[in-house]
Formats: C-alpha cells, structure tokens, sequence
C-alpha cells in the first residue's frame, strides 16, 4: 500500500503545475450549469467535461520522458498502475463534490430549488458518468500513450452525445417506463448502485491495463 501511494504523490507531483488550468476548465461548465439551472444536467456535463483530464498525468510523464523514472522506481508494474487508478479515482471524488457545490451554489443564486434528493442523484450521476468514462479511457492511455492518445479525451463527449441521441429517438412510453423503474427514483439505491458500478468498472480497467502495462519494454 506504502508502493502505491508513492505513486499517487508522484502523479500529484506531475500534474501540480496544471491545477490552475483545470481549475479554469470549471468554467464551461460552470456556464453551462447556470444556463441549464438544473442540478443532474449541470453535474452531468461538468464530469463528462473533467473526465477528460484523466490524461494529464500520461501526457506529462511522456512529454518530460518520464518512463524511465517510473521504470528505476524500486515499485512493481502492477502497484504504478493500481497507483495512478487510485490517483483518477481520487481527483474524480473531488471533482464531483466540487461540481455538485458549484452547482448549489448557482442554483440557490439564481433562486432555483432543489432538494437533498436531487444532490443526492446528482452524486450519483456525476460519480457514474466520470468512473465509467475514465474506466475505458485509461487503459487506451497505457496501450496508445498520453499525447497520441489526445482524441480519446473526446470520448466522454461522444458517449454523451450518442446517448441523448438515443433517448431522442426513444417513444415517450418508452421513457415513462424507464422513468418508472423504482431504483431509478430512489436516490440512495441510485447512489449505491452508481458506486458498486464504478469499482466493477475500475477492477475490470485495472486489470486490462495491468496486462498492457506488464507488455511494454
């Protein structure tokens, strides 16, 4: 565990320099949660926004040739890997609590209701759609590398366009059953269902990008 979190000061150490433009990159979808005055939309857009950061740490460690320090690092593949998850996993927690405050605040400003519960889905939103995306993302990181694998940073956008897509084209009476299924509308089962999701994601990814990372030279 000690190995582990050696790794996740590490990444810390690498992207440092780089919070001030991930604090900047806020805004958009600060705009957008203000123009949408709704708190899950709002959460939706600004995780599906920051799950792109996930590949600051792979662009930076490639671009300043930092493979090779991790390489000397008296730490086994299997741990840098589990290490830098628990890192994206940790920012991912923050980012989440950040937006869904953001939001609160922009909602109780422009004198828009909202309740616990609707916090509570939009955690759980948030929490979903970062770890899913993120969860997919990484191991194209370790397979492609962090600046040829810069178009995969689109990728959370492409999903959330295909699936409004798909809901577009949904009957009403499809939605209304959708709408209808009870974990759905209970916010604490959409909370606890989100996070199960999420560790089956990340130990699903962890191990593929295990395997990749083991094969390379």
């Amino acid at each position: 565990m000690t190995n582990i979190l050696k790794i996740v000061k590490l990444d810390f150490a690498l992207i440092k320099p780089y919070i001030k433009i991930m604090l900047i990159a806020l805004a958009s979808p600060l705009i957008i949660m203000y123009t949408t005055k709704d708190m899950v939309s709002g959460i939706l857009f600004c995780m599906c926004f920051m799950a792109m950061t996930s590949g600051y740490t792979f662009s930076v460690a490639e671009k300043n040739d930092l493979s090779r320090l991790y390489g000397l690092l008296p730490i086994s593949r299997n741990n840098i890997v589990t290490g830098r998850y628990l890192f994206i996993l940790m920012e991912g927690v923050i980012l989440n609590l950040v937006g869904i405050t953001a939001n609160a605040i922009i909602l109780t400003i422009t004198k828009v209701n909202f309740t616990v519960d609707d916090v509570l889905i939009g955690i759980s939103v948030g929490h979903f759609i970062y770890f899913f995306f993120t969860a997919i993302q990484l191991p194209l990181f370790y397979k492609f590398g962090g600046i040829k694998g810069r178009f995969l940073s689109f990728l959370p956008f492409l999903g959330i366009f295909s699936t409004s897509e798909v809901a577009k084209r949904m009957s009403s009476d499809k939605l209304a059953e959708l709408s209808s299924i009870a974990i759905l509308n209970n916010p604490y089962g959409l909370l606890a269902i989100s996070i199960l999701t999420s560790i089956i994601f990340y130990c699903i990814s962890i191990g593929i990008s295990q395997r990749i990372y083991s094969r390379i030279d």
